[in-house]
């Protein structure tokens, strides 16, 4: 199952407009090949992975019913994903695929009393190389995520994330780095695990920034869409 939301229209090279950007959310059960070779592409490119025969890049994570997907979308062509993963308090089994890389998510799932989220997977096609374009699609992924994760009432947010996207994460969103980078995989490139709590303190941040601002249409299709996507109960004890 999949729906779309609509975000507003976005500057291209040399000023223009080019389309409307839509995210399309994939649950595991989705054909979800558009984000994956997407994914693929963007990491083939980077140097972290060797071309697939198959043209996608996936990982054992993307397979839990606890996992969702989204697909940024301009003119039916994937040009940036993003994936999240939900633990939910008390269930058994893996979920957050930073917990075998970062000690410290132990104590955050821990002391979790509602959902912890995190974000990973982040790509950009790699073949849009305006840096400001590029920026602003960072910026549109980071905020469907977010927006999903107020929609699915999570407390905790984690992002694994390169080492050069940190100060974003703590200048515009006030995110916490949890301890040193480690080589996240794929490939050996340092990767910093930030974290917050999704509470009022963020809210109001993103209500200020006029470019993560809530849509509240938006918020109400996503209540109803994600909680048939994701069964962030899935392996309750």
């Amino acid at each position: 199952m999949k729906a779309q939301a609509s975000l507003e229209d976005a500057p291209w090279e040399g000023g223009q407009t080019d389309g409307v950007v839509s995210t399309t959310w994939y649950s595991f059960t989705d054909n979800r090949r558009d984000a994956l070779a997407l994914r693929h592409r963007g990491y083939v490119r980077a140097g972290l992975i060797e071309p697939s025969p198959f043209g996608i890049y996936t990982d054992a994570y993307d397979d839990l019913p606890t996992t969702v997907i989204a697909g940024l979308f301009r003119r039916g062509a994937c040009i940036a994903t993003l994936r999240l993963s939900f633990y939910t308090p008390g269930t058994n089994g893996p979920a957050l695929p930073c917990e075998k890389v970062y000690p410290e998510v132990a104590d955050v799932k821990a002391r979790a009393n509602g959902l912890v989220v995190e974000l990973s997977r982040l790509s950009i096609d790699p073949d849009i190389t305006n840096t400001r374009y590029r920026a602003r699609l960072y910026a549109a992924a980071i905020r469907a995520g977010v927006t999903a994760c107020v929609a699915m009432d999570a407390s905790h947010l984690l992002v694994a994330t390169q080492t050069k996207w940190r100060k974003f994460y703590e200048h515009v969103m006030d995110f916490k780095v949890m301890g040193p980078p480690q080589l996240y995989p794929p490939g050996d490139v340092p990767v910093v695990l930030l974290e917050r709590a999704l509470d009022e303190g963020l809210k109001r941040r993103i209500a200020k920034n006029m470019f993560f601002k809530i849509d509240d249409a938006e918020l109400q299709e996503l209540r109803g869409l994600l909680p048939r996507l994701v069964r962030a109960d899935q392996t309750a004890a």
